[in-house]
């Protein structure tokens, strides 16, 4: 089977939306997600380098969404939203394959999409093309969180 890397970015975001609610056992849950049912394999190694990545820069990507969503509160924005943008952010920052900004921006607004509604592909849309205006200025910061709360535990 064929590795499908939009169906794996949807894994991705029900398995970071997991881990925020519950303690995260990996094999459990990807037996739950995946079950052997689909027509399709996860991209692994893009699945477990953005998995981590997320993780361990969640404050870097908490603080990204703060200064171009000024207007918004983390604690009550959507989840989903707040996900799509940290693939999207990683995917243009961190991750080790170059993939074009434009293809993170539209994949992060299709998640959106597929998982709220179109007042959330506006949202993520339009904190991501203001994000990516300034990108330079966060490829050449370091990791100094003022975010104290664990997104994803």
């Amino acid at each position: 089977m064929k590795a499908s890397r939009k169906k794996t970015r949807r894994h991705l975001v029900q398995k970071l939306y997991s881990r925020i609610y519950t303690p995260l056992d990996n094999t459990l849950f990807d037996e739950a997600f995946f079950e052997w049912r689909f027509d399709f394999d996860l991209d692994t190694v893009y699945m477990n380098e953005m998995f981590d990545l997320i993780v361990i820069r969640q404050y870097d990507i908490l603080e990204i969404i703060k200064t171009y969503a000024p207007k918004f509160d983390l604690e009550t924005m959507l989840k989903t939203n707040i996900i799509a943008i940290a693939i999207a952010v990683s995917e243009m920052l961190w991750l080790k394959e170059e993939i074009p900004a434009k293809v993170s921006i539209n994949e992060a607004i299709d998640l959106s999409k597929y998982y709220w509604d179109e007042n959330s592909k506006n949202i993520v849309n339009g904190i991501l093309n203001s994000f990516y205006k300034n990108i330079e200025i966060h490829q050449k910061e370091t990791h100094n969180p003022s975010w104290t709360n664990s997104f994803f535990c």
